[in-house]
């Protein structure tokens, strides 16, 4: 028989630890061993065991695990295999395993063994070996995390059965990398890529995203919590052909498109309605506006007659005008002819004034240069004159320095003789190191006072340090001794007599509070109290210790911190809990007021007040908010009446505990009933306060009071010693001092008289560089009289030169006057000859004037006419074919004629009332709008119109296989639930919204309900697992994927739907020609309906596994074990 070996992980990251979960809370669990072991074939097997090994189990060095298959299906062959369907599946180092090979069969294949054996990593190996997503999984979101606990990689490998018309399976490989989450690919032995795998998947129809093909356990409640518009996408995907999938999404997105484009032609219609409407409302103002465009045209064009009619006056006159001055020249011509003798000798006289004009010019020039010359030569006396004042002043200086250095002189010699004596007498000799000695005396004094003192200064610091831990140790005794006193204060001391370690781990966490993301709760023994004392014993026997004392995390972080500081740093044994759930959120199942009439006087936890994350611990731990409790004992009657509601799981009434412990396997009526005596509580109760206790500390107190009072005498002893060497380093110091200044006095002597010497010689080097400046200062003094002497010849030189200037200039002068004498004559004798002739000269300068100014007249209206005739040509540019008109109608008007035209016009605009010209504008522009806005709508129209014929079409072909799916889904999924006595429907919702088209399934489990639609909220979890698998199995039939995975979907079943579920699955997926199908579980019951096509993998593990062995025989283990009891 073929078998496999799994191996496991040491936390079962990827499997579920147990059945029972509690609801918001989290206790902390014990870590369980990894056991692996090596593998090895088996002694003993026979020829067919042999044949049949299809297998390899891992090799492990602490714990073994085996998966065996039976049944006949073991030996089906790969003929029968759908193409795409899984032929095997190979892992190494893949979560729980180290190595295992799995091969399936090609029809049923139930995977069963217990939690944490490594059936779901099955499920793992298929999701991500075929290139898909960890989320897939609900599980780990790095592929990393899959790679076994120790090891760098893992490899994946699965055989794909091939198409009919392929030579050979299809291998996938894929080997993953813990350390950069990165994953590497092989196809059919050659390396290839993700994106390969991927194609080839998808074209084989495997589906793993699509949770009607794929449901890991994880994804159970989502199955359950799809929407239904996505359950009728993954429908389709799972059971209907692929292009209906295809189908599906066309329809969308026309449906989409249709939507948009509707809304955009009711937009259109919409805005063309207001459009067309407010035309209408400005109709009026827009006539009245255009009335008063036809006038201010009319006005416009008048204006431009104007411009032409102006512009043929001013031609006209210019015309005219240039008649009037070739007459005017023809006048000036005869009048010149005429007066011409008379005008000669004025001229004569004229020219011989033009000849005297350049002469009087040259000589005024002349005579400027003249006068530049002398004032250069004035300018050089002066330049002469500073130089030797210059002289002079350096002459001064040179010497006042002569006598200032023949001064110094007599000073030097006097300081020569002066220190020529000091030389003769000598000091007493000075020796440093005789007084270095001394003050090296005086200062080891100071020293070894130092070091004296450093040693009391550090015996005073260590009293001190001692006395505040003997003052700390001291306040905490006495808090101890208050709190003796109080309440809270006896609780802990009694926690302290219970449990050392808990009080400790509560010390140290009041201290430590504010590093944990909330509060940290301390033992309820100290955090709660029981508000009426009659029903403390009554609630403490619904507890246990660990129940009192256990610290209550409200995260995990926190409860992680806690742990590794309590247990890791601590060493501490006490009990950790997590509580995320509110109190809010437990409520008693049977209101209190029909609880008192079952003979209780509540729920254990209305009588105890505390925090409410503890109290919301006890609801979730204890069940406190169930758990009934009554001062007096209840009779029969009341007894029966609190076991029928079935609501109420143990109670504490009087002076006896009751617990009731169904078992729904064995039936409903199936119950035991377990009581105990109430002893009395050791935890919330008033005891007396421990006088030995109290005795012992107040000992400690007086003992600490006594070594205090020492060390404070110590330190007494140390400050006098102290201050004894500080008064005593003073007259040292003062010795030390005068020591230094004697020293100093006698030291600065004999440097003196040591600098004696080089003084002298300084003082007489002096004065021999001073004898010689005195004869260089005389040499330069001799040398300013030369020079001085030379600058005043220089002087007197320039100063005739000056003399010559000045009679240059008079002659020049002399000239200038003659020729301006002769000037006033000429111009004497011209103006005389003009006053003769004056009437002539004024007729000549009349006419030449009337010639100009007709010339200038011309001129200007030539200019007129330019810019007359400009306006003209813009108008023109404007519009060519508007020059006739304005001819016509400037035609025999003046501009006069036009201008009373134009005023009769503006008259008429002023009589029709203003309208702003923006509403035409706005009238304009809205009626192009509205032109454009039609176009639109047309063209949307015609789009709808064509959209609305291709969605027509595209539902006639895919409705109807869309309803002959869901009725086969629904006659399946109907007929599973009638043989369990139960009804199921599976319908679709046709929305006028596509989008919202849906799968509505409607199940009913009662003979009194209703069916009602399959919801997250309506139905239990066993009753969801039950419709998730019906229907699925109802897919089963029209499967188009070559595989599906289910795992774990009977958890929450009761054992007689369970039965149901398990014979009707066999009926179907080994049917002939369906799809490959897995079921993983962790249990089964007895007795199920077994089928050839089945294949079981039993998975295996454990600490006793066989060492070596390639497969594990069951029936092997049961020849053994009966061979054992016989001989027993």
């Amino acid at each position: 028989m073929p078998s496999l070996e799994p191996r496991r992980w040491s936390r079962a990251r990827f499997e579920e630890e147990d059945d029972e979960q509690t609801s918001g809370s989290d206790s902390s669990k014990r870590q369980r061993r990894d056991m692996d072991g090596t593998q090895s074939e088996e002694d003993g097997e026979s020829d067919d065991e042999t044949a049949n090994r299809d297998v390899a189990g891992p090799s492990g060095q602490r714990r073994n695990g085996r998966a065996s298959t039976s049944g006949q299906g073991a030996r089906s062959g790969s003929g029968e295999f759908q193409p795409g369907a899984i032929v095997r599946v190979r892992v190494e180092n893949f979560v729980t395993y180290e190595h295992a090979e799995f091969l399936p069969g090609p029809n049923l294949n139930m995977v069963i063994g217990p939690n944490g054996t490594g059936k779901s990593s099955l499920v793992c190996a298929i999701c991500l070996g075929m290139g898909y997503h960890p989320k897939h999984l609900g599980r780990a979101s790095n592929v990393g995390e899959f790679v076994k606990h120790g090891k760098d990689t893992a490899t994946i490998e699965i055989e794909l059965q091939k198409r009919p018309e392929e030579k050979s399976n299809h291998v996938m490989c894929v080997q993953i990398n813990r350390e950069d989450n990165s994953r590497k690919w092989w196809l059919n032995g050659r390396e290839s890529t993700h994106k390969a795998v991927q194609e080839l998947t998808r074209s084989l129809r495997i589906q793993i995203d699509n949770l009607c093909q794929f449901l890991p356990q994880d994804k159970v409640a989502e199955f359950a919590g799809l929407t239904p518009v996505q359950l009728l996408h993954e429908t389709l995907r799972a059971a209907a052909p692929e292009k209906m999938v295809a189908y599906q999404t066309t329809l969308k997105e026309l449906h989409k498109d249709h939507k948009t484009v509707k809304q955009e032609v009711d937009s259109c219609v919409e805005i063309l309605k207001g459009h067309e409407n407010r035309q209408q409302g400005l109709q009026g103002d827009v006539n009245r506006l255009r009335d008063r465009e036809a006038i201010q045209k009319q006005i416009q064009d008048l204006q431009d007659a104007r411009a032409v009619a102006e512009y043929n006056e001013v031609r006209n006159r210019h015309i005219q005008a240039k008649a009037k001055m070739k007459k005017a020249q023809t006048r000036l011509a005869q009048l010149q002819e005429a007066s011409q003798p008379a005008l000669a000798a004025v001229e004569q006289k004229r020219q011989y004034q033009a000849q005297i004009e350049p002469v009087v010019a040259a000589r005024k020039t002349a005579l400027k240069e003249a006068e530049a010359v002398g004032e250069q030569a004035r300018r050089r006396i002066e330049v002469e004159e500073e130089s030797i004042n210059h002289v002079q002043a350096k002459k001064k200086a040179e010497d006042a320095s002569f006598a200032t250095k023949r001064a110094s002189i007599a000073k030097i010699r006097k300081t020569i003789t002066d220190l020529e004596a000091q030389l003769k007498n000598k000091p007493d000799e000075f020796v440093a190191s005789e007084w270095n000695v001394k003050i090296r005396q005086k200062e080891s004094i100071l020293t070894e006072n130092e070091s004296q003192k450093r040693e009391l200064n550090s015996q005073f610091d260590e009293l001190k340090k001692a006395n505040a831990g003997k003052k700390a140790d001291l306040d905490k005794a006495r808090n101890k001794q208050e709190a003796l006193d109080s309440q809270q204060g006896q609780k802990l001391a009694h926690l302290r007599h219970v449990h050392a370690d808990a009080a400790k781990g509560w010390e140290w966490l009041q201290d430590h509070q504010d590093q944990f993301e909330k509060e940290v709760l301390g033992p309820p023994m100290l955090t709660c109290s029981v508000t009426d004392s009659r029903y403390s014993d009554l609630i403490q026997s619904l507890l246990s210790q660990d129940d009192f004392t256990c610290f209550i995390a409200q995260t995990r972080n926190d409860h992680k911190k806690l742990s590794d500081q309590f247990y890791k740093g601590l060493k501490l044994s006490v009990s950790i809990r997590t509580c995320m759930s509110s109190f809010a959120s437990f409520k008693p199942a049977i209101p209190v007021a029909q609880a008192h009439g079952m003979g209780l006087d509540g729920y254990a936890i209305d009588y105890l007040e505390g925090p409410e994350p503890v109290l919301a611990m006890l609801c979730a731990e204890k069940k406190l908010h169930v758990s009934g409790v009554a001062s007096r004992d209840l009779d029969n009657a009341q007894y029966e009446k609190i076991v029928s509601a079935e609501r109420i799981p143990s109670w504490a009434a009087g002076h006896t505990y009751y617990r009731v412990t169904r078992r729904r396997e064995y039936g409903t009526g199936a119950m035991s009933t377990t009581t105990r005596r109430i002893q009395p509580g050791r935890f919330w109760t008033d005891q007396p306060v421990d006088s030995s206790e109290k005795a012992a500390i107040q000992k400690e107190i007086n003992e600490i009071t006594d070594e205090m009072a020492t060390l404070t005498q110590e330190g007494r002893e140390k400050k006098s010693k102290l201050k004894a060497i500080n008064d005593s380093e003073g007259d040292v110091l003062r010795d030390i001092e005068n020591l230094r200044k004697e020293k100093a006095e006698l030291q600065r002597a004999a440097t003196v008289y040591a600098n004696l010497g080089l003084k002298i010689s300084n003082e007489k080097q002096a004065l021999e560089e001073t004898l010689t400046e005195i004869q260089d200062c005389r040499k330069r003094v001799m040398r300013c009289t030369d020079e001085e002497d030379q600058r005043t010849v220089a002087k007197t030189r320039l100063v005739l030169q000056h003399k010559e200037t000045l009679s240059t200039m008079r002659d020049a002068h002399q000239a200038l006057l003659e020729a301006q004498i002769r000037l006033v004559e000429a111009k004497s004798d011209v103006q005389g000859l003009k006053d003769r002739n004056a009437d002539i000269v004024q007729r000549l300068e009349d006419e030449k004037a009337g010639v100009e100014r007709t010339k200038a007249d011309i001129d200007s209206m030539k200019r007129e006419a330019t810019m007359a005739k400009q306006k003209v040509v813009e108008i023109v540019n404007e519009d060519e074919a508007k020059l006739p008109y304005l001819n016509q109608m400037a035609d025999g008007k003046t501009t006069e004629d036009l201008d009373n035209d134009i005023g009769a016009e503006q008259s008429k605009l002023e009589l029709i009332h203003a309208v702003d010209p923006i509403v035409l504008q706005q009238f304009e522009k809205r009626a192009k709008d509205i032109r454009n806005l039609t176009q639109q709508k047309d063209e949307k129209t015609a789009k709808l119109d064509s959209m609305t014929r291709k969605i027509e079409t595209l539902m006639q072909k895919w409705e109807p296989v869309l309803d002959e799916v869901v009725s086969k889904i629904n006659d399946a999924f109907g007929y599973n639930f009638e043989q369990i006595n139960c009804a199921g429907e599976v319908g679709i919702h046709k929305d006028e919204d596509f989008e919202q088209w849906s799968i509505v399934i409607k199940v009913k489990f009662r003979e009194n309900e209703t069916l009602q639609q399959l919801n997250q909220h309506r139905q239990s979890g066993g009753e969801r697992a039950v419709s998730t698998i019906f229907y699925l199995m109802a897919l089963q039939s029209m499967a188009q994927a070559p595989f599906r995975v289910v795992d774990e979907i009977n958890q929450g079943m009761d054992p007689r739907n369970e039965r149901m579920v398990h014979e009707r699955m066999v009926e179907i997926a080994c049917r002939e020609h369906t799809s490959q199908y897995f079921l993983i579980t962790p249990k089964l019951l007895t007795g199920l309906r077994y089928d050839e096509r089945m294949r079981v993998l039993c998975i295996a593990s454990g600490e006793h596994m066989p060492p070596e062995g390639r497969k594990l025989e069951f029936r092997k283990l049961v020849r053994i074990r009966r061979a054992i009891g016989a001989a027993a």
